[in-house]
């Protein structure tokens, strides 16, 4: 490809990335709620771990993708007339790896689980005319999804797959147009025979620094899984980083 082709190709790129981008109007009181974006996040996993009278504190990692858009939103298309209220579906893909520790008499055991799946967010949407405050979200969730879990120690492994699902809520607090503040509870369940539901608390705080790019601060605190006569997870903690990439919806 000789140095005009090349040339020609990179401004088109160029422009066709300028256009994804482009912005006709900004957003106001929308947080995360009603927004069409991609997150990509990244995390530290922090477990406390009871094997017999064993307690082990393993250090792993935490990876996500979600993809979100708003099905209905409030005072727009077909709810142009409802502006207290919306709807938000995503797909996701997490990764989850726990860290090396001692399950009984198995010296290096440790955890991969990869999951895909889909959610739905049906919210109301208060909008105030403080200068802070700007809307008050309270929202419901609830997802399905299919997880491949990998447990592995010494030279031997084993794998199962298996139906995920879950529901829960929470409150989007959007503070000031370009920062929210989100707590949930969530309740997740799963298809595979043995293995515990749990419950996790979150916490996530992001700021758009425009309409297109925004970071986000998130914790995720599980309150443990017993793994029957295996080893118990007595509390989990993840805390990380998002990068968010927004959309013209």
């Amino acid at each position: 490809m000789n140095m005009k082709k090349l040339s020609i190709l990179s401004v088109s790129l160029l422009l066709a990335a300028t256009s994804a981008f482009a912005w006709s109007k900004k957003s106001e009181n929308t947080g995360n709620l009603g927004r069409m974006y991609i997150s990509i996040g990244g995390a530290v996993n922090a477990q406390k771990i009871k094997t017999g009278a064993t307690t082990s504190n393993p250090t792993g990692a935490y990876g996500e993708v979600v993809f979100n858009a708003p099905v209905f939103k409030p005072g727009v298309n077909a709810f142009r007339d409802i502006k207290w209220a919306g709807l938000d579906a995503s797909a996701f893909f997490n990764y989850s790896y726990s860290g090396k520790f001692t399950n009984g008499a198995l010296s290096g055991f440790s955890n991969n689980t990869y999951s895909v799946g889909a959610r739905v967010t049906p919210y109301l949407n208060f909008e105030t005319t403080l200068p802070v405050f700007k809307a008050i979200k309270p929202f419901g969730i609830a997802y399905a999804g299919y997880a491949w879990d990998n447990s592995s120690w010494d030279a031997s492994s084993s794998s199962t797959n298996y139906l995920i699902y879950g529901v829960g809520g929470g409150v989007e607090f959007v503070i000031i147009d370009q920062l929210s503040f989100t707590p949930t509870w969530q309740w997740r369940g799963n298809a595979e025979s043995g293995l515990p539901v749990y419950q996790v608390v979150t916490a996530d705080l992001t700021y758009w620094v425009s309409d297109q790019f925004a970071f986000a601060a998130f914790w995720e605190h599980s309150f443990g899984a017993d793994y029957s006569s295996t080893y118990a997870i007595k509390h989990g903690d993840v805390i990380g980083m998002k990068f968010k990439i927004g959309f013209m919806r």
